[in-house]
């Protein structure tokens, strides 16, 4: 029974390199159940059965295994960082991408129609004030402008993850993990739920209308910062260097910042500002 064991043991070395997420040491070649350098599990790496429950969607359904990956991603980070250790779909993490990216879309488009209907527009003196709550149009502008921010953000991560010392298969398997961890945009509706609640309530109970406007711009941090660690994650699975691990953590979030400034802000003002230069032409001509 020893010399069996033995047989099965060194027959699930790992054989690739794979960087423990905790200190580093690469575990490839390793037979035993924990990292010789910290003790960490080795369960998780040398498994073959993929954990993303999005793979398995067809058995799962659809919705269900949507919802259990965005879970997976968000509450079980490091067991996610580990499926580095096996074949990830990249059409598979794609579909999952964008269908994160429609689900963050649409309490944004809810949230417009609910402040319409709560605070309907009305006339102002100041003409700027009139054409960017009055008008429909810069509203659906600036829509498009958080659609594109969302396909550039959530992109942008699978650039870190291509670093050329590092097999072509596991930049492949890192790139579709890094679209899987955009998972905590899908649950964008509960802050737009707050921000509606915060409206409906501002003449009922001030204090309550605030806590819910305050979790409605707060909860979109924890958000990011889940997207964030899950990138982490991947950083330290992927390679012990840190150059990627530094660029995660530091220029990542400054490139989402800069989206946010570009995409958000001085995208739509220049559109707007084009508007209305032609609209300002047209009524003088």
């Amino acid at each position: 029974m020893t010399d069996q064991a033995s047989a099965i043991t060194k027959s699930a070395a790992i054989a690739e390199d794979l960087f423990c997420q905790s200190c580093g040491y690469n575990l490839r070649g390793l037979t035993g159940a924990v990292c010789p350098e910290c003790g960490g599990s080795l369960a998780g790496v040398r498994s073959e059965i993929c954990n993303i429950p999005w793979v398995h969607r067809r058995e799962l359904g659809r919705w269900r295994a949507y919802w259990k990956t965005i879970a997976f991603v968000m509450f079980r980070q490091r067991q996610f960082a580990e499926e580095m250790a096996r074949p990830v779909g990249f059409r598979d993490s794609q579909r999952f991408r964008w269908l994160t990216i429609m689900l963050a879309c649409m309490p944004a488009g809810v949230a417009i129609a609910a402040t319409y209907a709560l605070v309907p527009p009305v006339r102002h003196r100041d003409q700027w004030v009139t054409l960017l709550y009055a008008e429909v149009w810069p509203i659906v502008v600036e829509y498009v402008c958080f659609l594109l921010f969302l396909a550039a953000a959530t992109g942008l991560p699978s650039y870190f993850f291509q670093p050329k010392d590092i097999p072509v298969a596991q930049r492949n398997r890192a790139i579709a993990l890094s679209y899987y961890a955009c998972g905590p945009l899908a649950i964008t509706f509960i802050p737009a739920i707050c921000y509606v609640a915060g409206l409906a309530l501002r003449h009922l109970h001030e204090t309550t209308s605030l806590l819910f406007f305050l979790l409605a711009f707060h909860l979109p941090l924890g958000q990011l910062f889940a997207w964030w660690a899950d990138l982490l994650h991947l950083s330290r699975r992927l390679t012990p260097q840190k150059t990627l691990q530094g660029s995660v953590f530091v220029l990542l979030p400054m490139l989402w910042f800069s989206l946010v400034v570009v995409l958000l802000i001085l995208l739509p003002m220049v559109v707007l500002g084009v508007v209305v230069v032609f609209a300002s032409l047209e009524a003088v001509s």
